[in-house]
C-alpha cells in the first residue's frame, strides 16, 4: 500500500516581538523576531527536499491575534512555494491566532486546507487518484477555549487508508502553558485514528508512539530560557496499518542554552572564554551553523573565586564577551554568568582543624545536614527584617535557595577568615 510523508509543526509564532528584550537590545530582538520566520523558512524547504505529501500545522502560527500584514505575507509566500510543487497544506487555528482574526484580504493558496471552529472537519488527501489519507481537524473560534474538542473527532463512514487528527490543546498537566482545550489520554486513544497532530504545548513530547501515536513537535523556535534545546519539526510516514515512523527535524536558527564550566584549579582569567567556549561545543546536537544565547553558570574551586564575585566586574565581562557578536552570522550572546564558584580552599583540612575556622565550619555543617534547624535560622532572620519589601522577598525563598545562601555564606566567611589567618 502506498505510504504517507508529512511534516508536522506546530506554535511557529511568526513575528514574536520580544517587547521586554527590545527595551534595552533592539539589535538581539530583532535577530530573535527574524529567527521564527528562518525556522518557518526552514519547515518549507523540508517539505520540499524531502518530497513530502503534505504539511500540517496545528496552530499557533502567529504570536498575536493582532499579526502584522507582514507576517501573514511571509506565511502565505511559504504556502505559495508548497502549492507550486504541490504538496497540501492542512492547518488548525489555536488560542494565539483565532479563526476570528484572520483578515479575509489575504486569500490562501491552491491546496491549503483550514479547517473552520464549527465543528471537527475532515479534507481527503488523495495520491495517484486514490483516498490516502483523511486530515481532521478544527480551529480555536476566539482566544480562549476551555471546552474538550477531542470529544468532537469521529471519523467519517468512508475512511481513507491512514486518518489524521489535528488537535490544538492541552493533555494532561499544562505547566507553563494556558489550560486550553483540555483532553485526557482516554479520550483519543479508541477513536480510530492514526496520529493526532498536536500543538500548543512548546515542548517536544510523544505522548504515546503508536495506534496512535499522539505528537506535540515542539515549537520550531525557542524564545527564552524556559525553550532550550533543539527545536524543529517532525517528519512522519505512514504505511497503512503499521505504526508511524517519526523523525525529529531541527530547524531552529537561535539555541537558549544553560551551561555550567567548571573552573576548578583554573589561575588564569583569560582562559575563561576558551573554556566557555569548549563547554558550548559539546552541547548535544551542537552546530556551528547556530547561533547560541547562554546563561553560564561558573563552579568549582579556583583561586579566581575573589576576583569573579564582584559586582562591579560582570557587567563590565559580559560587555567584553559579548562586544560584536550580533555582527556575525552565528553568533554567542552571554545573556547572564552565575557565580557559583568556591575558593580555592581545602575544606577538608580546615575540618580537621581545632581553630575558629573549623568550630565555624561544624556550626555550618550542622545547618546543612538539618533541614528543620536551617528553617528555624531564616524564620528567626526573618523575625529580624523590619522592611516589608525585604520581609516580602525573603518570605518567598524556596528551599533550595536557603541551601544555596548558606553554602554562599560558608564559603564566604572561611575565606575571609583565612585570608587573615
Amino acid at each position: 500500500m502506498t505510504k504517507v510523508r508529512f511534516i508536522h509543526t506546530a506554535d511557529l509564532h511568526l513575528d514574536t516581538p520580544f517587547k521586554g528584550l527590545a527595551s534595552w537590545n533592539r539589535e538581539l530582538a530583532v535577530r530573535l523576531q527574524d529567527a521564527t520566520f528562518h525556522s518557518y523558512e526552514k519547515i518549507i524547504a523540508i517539505c520540499i527536499t524531502e518530497k513530502v505529501d503534505f504539511l500540517i500545522i496545528s496552530g499557533d502560527i502567529f504570536d498575536s491575534e493582532s499579526k502584522s500584514l507582514a507576517a501573514q505575507l511571509r506565511f502565505v509566500s511559504g504556502l505559495q512555494k508548497l502549492s507550486g510543487q504541490g504538496i497540501a497544506t492542512y492547518f488548525v487555528c489555536g488560542n494565539h491566532d483565532p479563526l476570528n482574526s484572520w483578515l479575509d484580504a489575504i486569500q490562501l493558496p491552491d491546496h491549503v486546507h483550514r479547517f473552520d471552529a464549527s465543528r471537527a472537519g475532515c479534507f481527503t488527501y488523495e495520491k495517484e487518484g486514490e483516498p490516502a489519507a483523511d486530515i481532521y481537524g478544527t480551529s480555536f473560534q476566539e482566544k480562549v477555549v476551555r471546552r474538550n474538542l477531542a470529544l468532537d473527532y469521529k471519523l467519517t463512514g468512508h475512511a481513507s487508508p491512514v486518518s489524521i487528527a489535528v488537535l490544538h490543546g492541552t493533555i494532561g498537566t499544562p505547566g507553563l502553558h494556558e489550560n486550553y482545550a483540555p483532553f485526557k489520554i482516554e479520550d483519543v486513544m479508541n477513536k480510530g485514528f492514526d496520529y493526532w497532530a498536536m500543538g500548543h504545548i512548546h515542548k517536544r513530547t510523544v505522548v504515546h508512539d503508536s495506534h496512535p501515536a499522539i505528537v506535540y513537535p515542539g515549537n520550531p523556535q525557542g524564545r527564552d530560557f524556559g525553550e532550550t534545546g533543539a527545536k524543529g519539526c517532525c517528519l512522519v510516514d505512514i504505511i497503512p496499518g503499521n505504526g508511524p515512523l517519526v523523525k525529529f527535524m531541527p530547524v531552529h536558527t537561535i539555541r537558549f542554552e544553560e551551561i555550567a564550566v567548571d573552573l576548578t584549579g583554573e589561575t588564569e582569567m583569560t582562559k575563561l572564554s576558551d573554556k566557555i567556549e569548549k563547554t558550548k561545543i559539546k552541547i548535544d546536537n551542537y552546530s556551528e551553523n547556530d547561533s547560541y544565547i547562554l546563561r553560564v553558570n561558573l563552579t568549582g574551586r579556583t583561586p579566581l573565586h575573589e576576583h569573579l564575585n564582584r559586582p562591579e566586574e560582570m557587567q563590565q565581562l559580559l560587555d567584553y564577551f559579548n562586544e560584536g557578536q550580533l555582527d556575525r552570522e552565528h553568533f554567542t550572546w552571554i545573556d547572564q554568568i552565575n557565580i557559583n564558584t568556591n575558593p580555592d580552599i581545602d575544606i577538608d583540612q580546615v575540618r580537621k582543624g581545632t581553630d575558629f575556622s573549623a568550630d565555624l565550619l561544624k556550626v555550618f555543617d550542622a545547618y546543612e545536614n538539618d533541614e528543620k534547624q536551617l528553617s528555624r535560622l531564616f524564620q528567626e532572620l526573618d523575625e529580624e527584617i523590619i522592611n516589608y519589601q525585604v520581609k516580602k522577598e525573603t518570605t518567598a525563598i524556596t528551599e533550595h535557595e536557603k541551601t544555596e545562601i548558606l553554602n554562599k555564606a560558608k564559603w564566604m566567611m572561611l575565606d575571609q577568615l583565612l585570608k587573615k589567618a
